[in-house]
């Protein structure tokens, strides 16, 4: 069983996801995501940045969220989005951390949008506003990220957050911010 303190994170990850707030985590909220970003980057529709783009979000929604739709209406709710959670646990840990990895490295690829392998405080903002999200959130989680002040954080880091988030059931871990305060 998650604990109340995962509970509470996926949950926060849940509502971060559902961009139109409708109480569901479906494909078109993803794709909005990718509409937001691009038209936050100057990405004009069918620009290879646009496409681009688009395609990993449809291809986070398609591998991450998909599997989760037991009832395949195309929607996810928290309930099936925390039951794939529980599920993947019970599978056990190296399958897990795999799952954790390849979706973080997923979500630094969509934020890392010059590709230069570091995440700017720019670059989270952006990652936030793309989905609807208070950029102070984004502010203040990057700040607790970003250890030595100097505005990045490297990939091997924020793989590292992903991990924390997903695996660790303590309050204070750094990884628990990703994506704005759970509590």
């Amino acid at each position: 069983m998650l604990s109340d303190i995962m509970q509470k994170k996926l949950a926060r990850h849940f509502t971060f996801r559902d961009l139109n707030k409708d109480g569901y985590v479906e494909r078109s909220d993803w794709e909005q995501c990718a509409r937001n970003l691009a038209a936050l980057r100057g990405w004009e529709p069918g620009s290879a940045e646009y496409q681009e783009v688009m395609a990993r979000h449809v291809a986070m929604w398609n591998t991450f969220w998909l599997p989760a739709d037991q009832d395949q209406d195309g929607k996810v709710i928290l309930e099936e989005y925390l039951y794939l959670a529980e599920t993947q646990r019970r599978l056990g840990f190296t399958y897990e951390m795999r799952q954790v990895i390849y979706l973080f490295e997923a979500i630094f690829d969509t934020i890392d949008l010059d590709g230069d392998g570091e995440i700017t405080r720019d670059e989270y903002k952006l990652f936030f506003e793309a989905w609807g999200i208070d950029t102070n959130l984004a502010e203040a989680a990057f700040s607790r990220m970003d250890f030595n002040e100097d505005g990045r954080l490297a990939r091997s880091t924020f793989l590292q957050y992903g991990s924390n988030f997903y695996i660790n059931d303590e309050p204070d871990v750094v990884g628990n911010y990703l994506f704005g305060p759970y509590q």
